[in-house]
This record gives C-alpha cells, structure tokens and sequence, in this order.
C-alpha cells in the first residue's frame, strides 16, 4: 500500500487551523449552559448577552456602597437570607456575587434548595473583578 506523503508547511497549517477553530468554539460557547459556579469572563460574558439578568450583589450595604457591579441589587445573605427569597423570581437568570465566592455559594445554595434552578454564581467575587480590570459602580 502505497505511503501518503503531507508537506511540513500543510501539516503545520492544518495543526494552527484547529487550534483556531478550538479557540473560536470556547470562546462563543455559552457561559454555562448548566449553570452555577462560573468564572468572571464568563460573567462578564453573561451580563453583556443577557440583558434579562437580574445581578446580586450578596454582601453587606457597606461593602455595597464602596464598589459594586453595574446594574447590581445588595441582597445582604447575612444580613437576612429570606431577602433572597422575598425579592427575587424563580423563574430569571440570577447572578450571584461578594466579595470572594464564599457568601454567595451559600446563597446559591439557599436558592437551590427553594427551587431556583437559573442561578449562577460568580467564583472570585469582585476582587477578582476588581483584579480582573473590570468595572465597578461606586455609590
């Protein structure tokens, strides 16, 4: 059987052209189609294709007032996680933040637990925003 000789410069071509389209395919794939934890590129991502996103900001209204994500309702989870239940609708997509990740996975949880199921809920909080380069709002 006779052998298929492939040039260097086709091999190499080929090998870029895939990683190309790996790249573009990750890139335009949604945030998480599953939802729960994801990254702040895939938040950011996520706030500038879903305009029906409701954000939260789970911390306290002082760590609120000193930087917070544009467009963002404080829902203090500590302060009264029954304010998660009363203020928000089970049935929008849900964006949860704080300061690292911790409050608002417990908050995640609470949600669950209460038949929420469109919620996300964004690893790093907004010091990884914040470290990120990403906007804030400052009351």
């Amino acid at each position: 059987m006779p052998r298929l000789r492939v040039s260097r410069e086709l091999f190499i071509t080929a090998i870029v052209a895939v990683a190309v389209m790996s790249a573009t395919c990750y890139y335009l794939r949604p945030p998480n189609p599953s939802y729960g934890d994801i990254s702040i590129e895939q938040a950011r991502r996520l706030i500038e294709t879903n305009s029906d996103l409701v954000i939260v900001d789970v911390r306290t209204p002082e760590e609120f007032a000193t930087g917070y994500l544009e467009g963002a309702v404080n829902l203090c989870v500590e302060c009264d996680a029954q304010l998660l239940l009363d203020n928000l609708d089970p049935n929008d997509d849900i964006l949860l933040y704080c300061r690292t990740g911790r409050r608002s996975a417990n908050a995640l949880e609470i949600l669950r637990e209460n038949g929420y199921e469109k919620v996300y809920n964004m690893l790093g909080g907004i010091t990884a925003w914040v470290d990120a380069g990403y906007p804030t709002v400052e009351s």
